[in-house]
């Protein structure tokens, strides 16, 4: 049984949803590496409307990082929301420190708008 994901591997993808194959990500990846990669490709941040930020998502703001959309406490682990066209992507990381922070997935989802 062929599974569209292997004909999408073979022949390319023919969509008009990003393809993985596409982004210039891999896991592990330093965030801040990644992130230049992303914006060099055309992705955009997708900003968000948190107001007051605290811990890394402050840190990050202020470094100029507007598309994060949250960060926990603890085992540290942000996401990130980035637009191109009418298409939307998800990345997070995770590392305590901005220096360490790594990819860790990403996906193609839209934030929940209410």
């Amino acid at each position: 049984m062929i599974h569209f994901a292997n004909v999408l591997s073979i022949f390319g993808c023919f969509s008009f949803f990003a393809c993985a194959a596409e982004l210039p990500i891999t896991q592990g990846m330093p965030f801040l590496s990644a992130r230049k990669a992303l914006l060099k490709q055309g992705w955009q941040p997708n900003l968000t409307d948190e107001m007051n930020p605290d811990g890394l998502m402050k840190t990050l703001r202020n470094m100029g990082v507007s598309e994060v959309q949250r960060c926990t406490e603890g085992v540290q682990y942000c996401e990130f929301d980035y637009r191109k066209n009418n298409e939307c992507l998800v990345v997070s990381t995770t590392g305590e420190k901005v220096k360490d922070m790594r990819i860790n997935n990403w996906g193609f989802k839209c934030p929940d708008t209410d």
